[in-house]
């Protein structure tokens, strides 16, 4: 169907011919779907979304009076809906330091408890040189990459990592009792530090 005939039937649906929207959503359905099915990779979703798009334009049909291209202008409509689409599939979360511990339910070891932990964490900080110190503390308490702490310390970014690796070991050592999962999240989440602070 050339672009001229949907310009037709775009102008016969706008003076009340209904049986020429669905000539418009034939022409463009196959197109938009195939569009959608590219943003969301599920056949069912990219469907409803298209058909979403439809509705819109439908409901909304006294704009399309104003518009120059009316296929930009629908996929303009059906690129809203997959924003709003994926908007509410993302998982909200809430930062670990806002939650109060006993919401998060029991834990395996209960007989660590925070005090316990943070002990460990400064009886492993007191182990390390005040070079090693230094890096591990920006790295994990300022979240700092090691060229950040290389330009900020003058430590070349070889010498930075030496120490970072270095002042893991000495944590791994000083926590070796806890489970692995608490010691990588202490190590590894710049948060779980502050938190121990």
């Amino acid at each position: 169907m050339a672009k001229r005939e949907i310009d037709r039937f775009i102008k016969q649906w706008l003076e009340g011919d209904e049986a020429a929207f669905k000539r418009v959503v034939d022409y463009y359905f196959h197109q938009m779907h195939a569009f959608a099915l590219q943003m969301v990779r599920n056949r069912e979703d990219a469907e409803e979304l298209v058909m979403n798009a439809f509705l819109k334009l439908w409901q909304h049909k006294n704009r399309i009076t104003y518009v120059s291209r009316p296929d930009e202008y629908l996929f303009g409509i059906l690129r809203r809906e997959i924003v709003g689409h994926a908007r509410k599939r993302i998982v909200v979360t809430e930062p670990l330091e806002n939650i109060d511990l006993t919401e998060l339910g029991t834990v395996e070891h209960p007989e660590f408890t925070i005090q316990e932990i943070r002990a460990k964490y400064q009886a492993a900080l007191d182990k390390l040189t005040p070079r090693q110190k230094v890096v591990f503390q920006l790295s994990r308490e300022q979240d700092m990459t090691q060229k950040e702490i290389s330009d900020r310390t003058g430590l070349s970014v070889n010498t930075v990592g030496n120490h970072m690796n270095a002042a893991l070991k000495v944590f791994r050592e000083e926590m070796k009792e806890y489970p692995n999962v608490m010691l990588v999240f202490f190590l590894c989440c710049p948060t779980a530090t502050l938190f121990l602070g």
